[in-house]
């Protein structure tokens, strides 16, 4: 970015701000919002759940931590229920 876009940015109160970029800079801080609209203006862009990222790593996390009596304390734990801490487990057995 250039010098003198990085004065404008600092010139631009949060009140001007179209409705997606007042969104983004609750977010993210305005100038980075502003770095996105830079970077992908008139781009569509879908950001996926971090589901994908997220449910992976937190199966590993149970299957490791499951030590054959503590399905209970995984669900509190996790926020899920025991009948899906036992669905994680069997679709993943311990070796």
């Amino acid at each position: 970015m250039t010098n003198y876009m990085e004065e404008l940015i600092q010139d631009i109160k949060n009140e001007d701000l179209p409705e997606i970029y007042s969104e983004l800079a609750e977010c993210i801080g305005k100038e980075n919002a502003l770095k996105l609209g830079l970077a992908f203006a008139g781009v569509y862009l879908y950001i996926p759940k971090l589901d994908k990222l997220i449910i992976p790593l937190r199966n590993s996390k149970i299957i490791k931590e499951y030590n054959g009596y503590n399905i209970k304390q995984l669900a509190i734990k996790y926020g899920l229920t025991e009948y899906w801490i036992r669905n994680i487990l069997k679709r993943n057995p311990v070796t």
